[in-house]
């Protein structure tokens, strides 16, 4: 029986990648997210190196827009998280209900209704996939 109970966030976890895998918007939010990050922040060190303080904004700005048209890392945070052991998804479901506020499969479905929780969810998730890679 405490097994059983023991693997209670696995429904939770299922339901969470099934909304990862199939949801256009999080798919849509994350190409932003993902790109303009890495991307922006190259931008602002490059910029910063040649030109300072005004080279670093424009480099930032630059690499924001040329990361939102380049590769799309959600397919790999998809696959980290598909490959992660049983604690490791129990983390990870309770991180995700914290920040939802609710345990409950149709308050994430609500959640994710926003675009603004969207992208709370998928830089907690990204934040979260980048501890396991050690990044």
């Amino acid at each position: 029986m405490a097994e059983l109970l023991g693997l209670a966030f696995v429904p939770y976890y299922n339901h969470l990648m099934k909304l990862l895998e199939t949801n256009k918007e999080l798919k849509k939010s994350a190409k932003g997210i993902f790109k303009q990050v890495a991307w922006g922040a190259g931008g602002t060190i490059a910029g910063g190196m040649v030109a300072g303080p005004p080279g670093a904004l424009v480099g930032g700005i630059a690499g924001s827009i040329m990361g939102y048209c380049m590769s799309d890392n959600y397919q790999a945070m998809l696959k980290v998280l598909k490959n992660l052991n049983d604690s490791e998804k129990e983390e990870l479901v309770k991180k995700v209900q914290e920040l939802v506020g609710s345990s409950g499969m149709e308050a994430l479905v609500h959640f994710v209704a926003g675009q603004a929780q969207r992208e709370l969810l998928l830089n907690m998730i990204q934040g979260f996939v980048n501890d396991r890679k050690g990044g």
